[in-house]
């Protein structure tokens, strides 16, 4: 069960004063739509989730030039930037620039540091960036901004006896696995980790576009985990990995907060998603995950998905009907299962282009 609110926030330009009363700086803040989903936490479940919404973006502009002298350097309208606020914290990313149109749109880079015209990326690359690209930059989600008092405000009393848990899988697993990477929960008044004795992980980044499980232990108490942000109608861009090893389950989500029918995702036609030719050899595979109780979900997947002779086909109702009308729900995570290559593996960009309805 979801509850969903959306709402639209109307901004004006906000002139930042000091202490004096002079004007230090116009910094414009921007209108946008927000909302809130609650998603429910059945007992003894894992529910496999991703964030339908950013949090607000601290910039919106266009590029003015690149330059790459093995950083990527984006300069944008002088003296728009506060100097340093886009800085990575102890080497770890703080904030991404997400690019909003051009032949990258979508793609996400988190950044490294800024001045007041220049954002410094760590990683991505300058090929086909170019004057007028309208780009964002946005906070990274953290454990403490997204879930400050605890995943539905529980907080642990026993840690060895977790109620809550916050699962991040690896990436990618091979087909049929989710191998967890990191595990959370929130004790004592603050995120703490499997591993990582009392250190307080408030400020632990959860990566966009990345599924997680929340882990509902309790047998008999459900629970609803509320989420909260900017809807984002920019294209969005998640990288697919493949292998020549394994058939591949890459975890992702999608940053939207209503529900998107199956053949609305554009993972087909474009070579992103592989068509299955012959039934009894069947490709790439779009897997989605129950929202009902049970544990362990990625060993049985609620529903799994093809692309056969021009439609959606899904295992469960065979190679005659049409599921693309079938809808993943907001705020669900999601596995892309991409069939094992015989060599030569390669990364894809799957972009997601999605406006919101009419009001």
């Amino acid at each position: 069960m979801r509850s969903i609110r959306l709402y639209r926030w109307i901004f004006a330009t906000i002139l930042l004063l000091s202490s004096s009363g002079v004007i230090v700086k116009a910094q414009e803040v921007y209108s946008q739509i927000v909302g809130a989903i609650s998603i429910d936490l059945p007992a003894a479940s894992d529910i496999v989730l991703s964030f339908p919404f950013k949090q607000s973006a601290q910039y919106r502009g266009m590029i003015e030039s690149v330059s790459d002298d093995g950083t990527v350097h984006i300069v944008v309208a002088a003296d728009s930037l506060t100097i340093g606020a886009f800085d990575a914290n102890s080497g770890v990313a703080t904030h991404y620039v997400v690019i909003e149109s051009g032949t990258q749109m979508g793609t996400h880079v988190e950044i490294g540091s800024n001045t007041g015209l220049q954002i410094s990326l760590s990683g991505g690359s300058a090929t086909g960036l170019q004057n007028g690209d309208e780009i964002a930059v946005y906070p990274h989600w953290t454990l403490g901004s997204a879930f400050p008092n605890g995943v539905a405000n529980h907080e642990e009393t026993e840690p060895g006896l977790r109620e809550i848990e916050v699962i991040v899988p690896e990436g990618t697993a091979p087909e049929g696995n989710m191998i967890p990477e990191e595990v959370f929960f929130f004790f004592d008044g603050a995120w703490r980790g499997v591993g990582y004795g009392y250190l307080n992980l408030d400020l632990m980044v959860l990566e966009p576009n990345r599924a997680f499980v929340i882990r509902n232990n309790n047998a008999s108490d459900a629970k609803k985990a509320l989420f909260f942000g900017e809807v984002i109608d920019a294209p969005i861009a998640i990288t697919l990995t493949e292998s020549d090893v394994y058939s591949a389950d890459n975890f992702v989500g999608l940053n939207r907060p209503l529900g998107i029918a199956i053949k609305d995702l554009g993972l087909t036609p474009g070579g992103v998603f592989e068509e299955t030719t012959d039934t009894n050899n069947k490709k790439d595979m779009l897997l989605v995950y129950s929202s009902g109780s049970g544990k362990n979900k990625h060993m049985s997947p609620a529903g799994s998905y093809y692309y056969f002779n021009g439609a959606w086909r899904e295992l469960a109702t065979g190679d005659a009907t049409d599921k693309g009308s079938d809808v993943i729900d907001p705020g669900m995570g999601i596995a892309i299962r991409k069939f094992k290559v015989d060599s030569n593996p390669q990364d894809s960009s799957w972009v997601n282009q999605w406006e919101l309805p009419p009001q």
